[in-house]
């Protein structure tokens, strides 16, 4: 019996410890100032930008995929400084999504295409719907031709 009481009261003075050196931890952290947020950079936007959008669906074929790829690569390529600056911005947007549908009747989609959007002061003032991708997708070098002259021609007007 008197072991047992031994270990009992061994056991208590373990876990008293256990407490007390836990708590210097618990508040250390209750310490640090619950405001404290990462610093902020701002990046400003250019006031007028040239937005150049892949729009496709849920299921996409093989040739859509291809010119996806093609349009991305032709736009980064081309426009590497324009994109970094913020004058020129490359985006794939899904219309098969609920918030995305607006587009098809925006912009008269019936396919998949890319788009070419001139945005001042943050409202679009024109865009053209680069429908000649689907004949210039079995010609890598046309096709990029034709993307970078289509959207180099509107960052000159």
């Amino acid at each position: 019996m008197q072991l047992i009481n031994k270990s009992i009261y061994s056991l208590t003075l373990g876990m008293i410890f256990l407490v007390m050196m836990s708590v210097p931890a618990f508040s250390a952290v209750e310490s640090v100032p619950a405001t404290v947020e990462p610093a902020k950079t701002e990046v400003s936007k250019p006031a007028h930008s040239m937005v150049v959008t892949y729009f496709y669906t849920s299921v996409r074929c093989p040739t859509c995929h291809k010119i996806e790829e093609l349009s991305s690569q032709a736009v980064k390529s081309h426009f590497e400084n324009e994109l970094k600056s913020g004058k020129v911005v490359w985006r794939t947007i899904n219309v098969d999504e609920p918030e995305n549908a607006h587009y098809n009747k925006d912009y008269q989609l019936y396919t998949k295409s890319l788009i070419v959007s001139e945005v001042k002061d943050g409202k679009e003032v024109r865009w053209k719907n680069l429908e000649k991708i689907w004949v210039f997708v079995r010609d890598e070098a046309q096709f990029d031709q034709y993307v970078n002259a289509e959207i180099a021609g509107w960052l000159k007007e």
